[in-house]
């Protein structure tokens, strides 16, 4: 056995999961690659941003020095749904992440793990009211949703 293999073996394995993360997310966005205009949502001077990439979850997760981008699996799988929440006068720059799970907000974190400003926890229960109030008609249509 080579004496780096455990170096070789952590690197492997690194860029096989790169791999992977890139093929589901590839799978879930379809043809595109882009599912940003799929819906747009502001207000009080927020924005809210759907990720493009598994590349943009992990660069979020490194700017706000928090865990979103370990998430890129379960967004992949579908088991969760994150959201980028910027500023208007700022839509490229990371402000607020949130998490979308089981029609319900898990958490929204800004940087450092820090809480919810007045302004976004307004924003959220705005975007919570309008997501649980379009999942409602959609029964009726008997239409599936995410999250």
């Amino acid at each position: 056995m080579p004496l780096n293999f455990r170096k070789v073996h952590d690197r492997t394995a690194k860029e096989y999961q790169k791999l992977l993360d890139k093929k589901a997310l590839e799978e879930i966005l379809g043809e595109n690659g882009n599912i940003q205009n799929a819906f747009q949502i502001k207000g009080k001077g927020l924005l809210l941003v759907v990720p493009a990439s598994a590349e943009d979850i992990k660069a979020e997760g490194a700017a706000l020095h928090h865990c979103v981008g370990t998430y890129v699996d379960r967004v992949a799988r579908g088991e969760t749904n994150i959201f980028f929440i910027r500023k208007e006068k700022e839509p490229d720059k990371p402000y607020f992440t949130m998490e979308w799970r089981d029609n319900d907000i898990v958490q929204c974190r800004g940087s450092r793990n820090c809480g919810m400003t007045p302004e976004v926890k307004a924003f959220t229960e705005a975007f919570k009211k309008k997501m649980l109030e379009t999942i409602e008609k959609d029964k009726d249509k008997g239409l599936r949703r995410c999250g």
